[in-house]
Formats: C-alpha cells, sequence, structure tokens
C-alpha cells in the first residue's frame, strides 16, 4: 500500500487534530486514564470518521484502542487502486494486493448503510468480479453518492485525440434504477436512456468518455432534477445544438435547475436563456492552442450566455484571448467573487485588468498560479501577443488606470502559488496603492522551487508586502 502521507486539507487536519487531543488522557496522574470518547456510543464515532476522507480516517487507528476499527466502519469509502499499485512499479503484484484488500473490506464491513462510495480501478475488464461485488456492495447499502473511475493514471490531456477512447466496461442496469443523489463515471460506458430512471439525481461527473450531441441533450433532459453538472476530458463535444427544458435552453449543456457549471476541454458554443442565474461557473479552454479576433469575440460571447452568476473562474486562454476582440462581453458582470487561473505571464495581464474592467462589484478575487505546468502561450494567428509592446514593470505602476472595482468594492484578495515574479509584486504594489476598502490579503507561498527561486526566498519577498505603502493602514496581510 501507499506508505507516503500526504498533508490533509485545513478543515480535515484540524479535525484530525481535535480527534486527537480529545483522546488524550485527560489526567494522567490519576487511575482513570480515560479515553474522554468512551462516553460516546460507536454511531457516534462512525458519524465522525464518516467526514473524513478514507485515508485520513484510517489514520484515527492510532489515537487509541476505541478507535483501532471503528475506521473500518466509516460510510464513506474510497477504494483507490493508485494508493496501492504504482505507475514505475510491478503493478500486477501490487493489483492483487489492492483486489485482496477491497474483498476482505467488502466481506467484513458491519453497517448496513453506506453513503458514498468511490472505486478508482483501471482495466477493469481484466477482473470485472471485482467492479462488480463492489457496485452490489454499495447498492445493498443504499449508497448515495457513488464514483467509477477507471481511467488509467498514465493518461495525460494532451492524449485526448489519440486514446483509443478504452470505456471497456458498461455501467450495470442495476444502477439505473437506485435512487441515487451523485455519479461520477471516468472510462465507463452507460445507457443515457436508462438516466430517466434517476429521480433523485442531482449531481453528475463526466471524464473520459464520449459525449455526442445526442448523449448530451438526453442525458441533461432525462435528469430533471439536475443542479450540477462537470464534464472533463470528453470529446466529440464540439457540435452545435440547442434544445429547451422547462425555462432552461443551452448549446451543448442543459439542466433546469443548473447551479454549478464547471467545464473543461475545446470551446463550445452555449446558449443559456433562464431567468435566474447560475451560482458558480468555472471555464477552462486548456485544450485550445490558438486565438484570434474572431475566437475572442466567442468568448465574449459565451460569458454573456452564461452571465448573470455569483462566482467565475477562467483560465490563461480567457486572459490571453479576450482582450484581443472589439465586441467583448456586452454587458458588465455581476460577480462577486473571480478566480483567474493564471501563470502570470506577460500574455495575461492585459486579461486580468480586462475582468477588473468588467467586474464592478468585485468583491473576493483569487489567484491561483500554477507552478508545475509550462505556460501554454497561445499560437496567435492574426495579432501579435497583446502585451507585446508593454513592458512588464509598466503594467502595474501607480500611474495605470483604476479601476472601480479595486477602489469601491475588492475587499479580499487571495494569491496561491506566490514565486515572487515581477508581475506578481507589482499587482500586489497596485492593489496596496488604490485598494480604498481592502480588509486582506493572504498570499500562499508556492511550495515548488523553480528558475526563479525557492519557497524561502518567495516568502521572504511576501514577507516585505508588509512593509510597502498601503492606502489601508489597517489591512490584515497573511502569509502562508
Amino acid at each position: 500500500s501507499d506508505n507516503s502521507s500526504p498533508t490533509p486539507a485545513p478543515n480535515n487536519l484540524l479535525l484530525y487534530k481535535i480527534l486527537q487531543l480529545l483522546s488524550l488522557q485527560s489526567h494522567p496522574t490519576t487511575q482513570t486514564n480515560m479515553d474522554r470518547f468512551l462516553v460516546l456510543p460507536e454511531s457516534h464515532l462512525v458519524a465522525i470518521v464518516s467526514f473524513l476522507p478514507f485515508k485520513e480516517a484510517a489514520r484515527t487507528s492510532v489515537l487509541s484502542k476505541r478507535w483501532r476499527h471503528v475506521w473500518r466502519l466509516s460510510k464513506n469509502i474510497e477504494f483507490d487502486e493508485r494508493c496501492f499499485a504504482k505507475v514505475d512499479a510491478d503493478r500486477e503484484v501490487q493489483r492483487q494486493v489492492f483486489i485482496d484488500f477491497v474483498r476482505q473490506w467488502v466481506q467484513n464491513y458491519q453497517e448496513p448503510t453506506v453513503d458514498r462510495l468511490s472505486l478508482k480501478f483501471s482495466q477493469p475488464q481484466n477482473n470485472p468480479r471485482v467492479v462488480e461485488n463492489c457496485i452490489a456492495f454499495a447498492l445493498a447499502g443504499h449508497v448515495k453518492h457513488l464514483a467509477l473511475d477507471f481511467s488509467d493514471p498514465t493518461w495525460a490531456v494532451h492524449d485526448l485525440d489519440d486514446i483509443a477512447h478504452p470505456t471497456q466496461f458498461d455501467l450495470p442496469l442495476s444502477v439505473y434504477n437506485h435512487p441515487l443523489e451523485s455519479l461520477t463515471l471516468s472510462s465507463c460506458n452507460f445507457n443515457v436512456s436508462e438516466f430517466k430512471n434517476f429521480g433523485m439525481l442531482k449531481e453528475i461527473s463526466l471524464c473520459w468518455v464520449e459525449m455526442k450531441e445526442s448523449t448530451t441533450k438526453a442525458l441533461l433532459a432525462n435528469c430533471g432534477c439536475l443542479e450540477s453538472l462537470s464534464l472533463r476530458h470528453c470529446w466529440d463535444m464540439d457540435n452545435f445544438f440547442c434544445v429547451r427544458v422547462g425555462e432552461l435552453k443551452l448549446k451543448t449543456l442543459v439542466a433546469p435547475n443548473l447551479r454549478c457549471l464547471r467545464y473543461s476541454g475545446t470551446l463550445p458554443k452555449f446558449c443559456l436563456l433562464r431567468n435566474g442565474g447560475l451560482d458558480e461557473v468555472d471555464l477552462d479552454f486548456g485544450h485550445e492552442t490558438h486565438g484570434n479576433e474572431a475566437v475572442s469575440d466567442l468568448l465574449g460571447q459565451l460569458v454573456d450566455e452564461v452571465n448573470p452568476m455569483r462566482a467565475l473562474t477562467v483560465c490563461t486562454f480567457m486572459l490571453q484571448v479576450l482582450p484581443m476582440g472589439e465586441e467583448g462581453i456586452g454587458s458588465p458582470l455581476g460577480i462577486t467573487q473571480l478566480t483567474l487561473k493564471t501563470t502570470m505571464h506577460d500574455h495575461e495581464q492585459h486579461g486580468i485588468q480586462y475582468f477588473l474592467k468588467n467586474c464592478p462589484q468585485l468583491e473576493t478575487l483569487k489567484f491561483e498560479i500554477d507552478s508545475h505546468a509550462r505556460t501554454r502561450i497561445i499560437n496567435y494567428t492574426e495579432y501579435e501577443a497583446p502585451c507585446a509592446e508593454v513592458k512588464p514593470e509598466h503594467m502595474w505602476d501607480e500611474n495605470t488606470i483604476t479601476f472601480s472595482c479595486v477602489t469601491q468594492t475588492l475587499r479580499e484578495v487571495e494569491m496561491k502559488g506566490f514565486r515572487a515574479s515581477p508581475n506578481e509584486i507589482g499587482f500586489m504594489c497596485y492593489l496596496l496603492y488604490h485598494g480604498r476598502l481592502m480588509e486582506k490579503l493572504t498570499i500562499i507561498v508556492s511550495s515548488q522551487a523553480s528558475g526563479r527561486g525557492n519557497p524561502q526566498l518567495y516568502r521572504m519577498v511576501a514577507e516585505k508586502t508588509r512593509d510597502l505603502p498601503r492606502t489601508v493602514p489597517n489591512l490584515q496581510i497573511i502569509i502562508i
């Protein structure tokens, strides 16, 4: 099994620490020395571990004798082959260890119900009984959230066009008649006509599957309660169609109660007409490599179609291409939260300014600075790069045009993956100088070394921001 111990998410880490502290002997000098959780029934302990990710729930077994086997009753079960079989190791031997672990777990599980079951298992056609037993086990436990991931860990996004569409396992018919609330399928065949039996399904996530126009249309028409739809690394999605369901009308994506839209792939064509707005929209066009004025105008139309919304997340492609068009976004966005997935490259700076200009009600701005992937610079087919004649040191100087959101509404900014680049530093200086209502600036230093330096250097530069002149003297600056 996997011997590594990745750091838990902050909330889970805090819960884990609380459990650890509460399990300490409260009076070590007395003879009682009782575990404080002895007063709780086992059902309460099971509820606690069920809130934790599966791997972290297993760690509670070291807290005390009382906790040794509680994690085995968790209602949140995750069977992940990748925790056992490494890509560069003897996978077949390790896969068998994983299969034995799953088999023993299913046989020994004592709880009557399962809330969530996730199975990550590549090449399921070689061991179909493992998958069938897991699914039967989950359905017998009245599972509400089911996730089946049969993708291969060696696949990469740039191989999307070369993969031989390896969906080699069919979702059993018994699943369609089960009252699921969420379903995640990765590299798994499904019968879209059977989705009409999912009367309670609110969330669907599909990955590494073919999504033809007819499939998308039937899927969303059959799922009347759908609230969240996620499509990642799917192919054959560039068809154009228009379908009306209730008050909602889209091209390529449609659902009557859709509140959260996350899309990753090539640029689609949406037509979203509805009375209410979306809560969250995440658009990632990482597969696109070319941009021109026509593409920019198409992006502007797409943003108009998903507007109004409360929160928007955009990718580096949008930051680079949107400023190139003449039409742009038709009307200002009413979003209060904006997340930018960026490398803070020179070509992205006009895009950042573009969104600040078009988001006059912005209250929270987040940067997710990618320090792992190579910067994807768009191949401009007709124009120069949007910032070719602008030097980085002048992009965010004090004389740069001010935006109403920065001076009137912006209260919180977070920079995650800070690497002390000139554009990052320049933007922070600009923000501190013009942000009149700023309450909090959070700088999360990158943990990855690069040609620009190492985490220690990044942190040292980040600490210098406390000494920079600012409009708000009491601004809270947090450096992590």
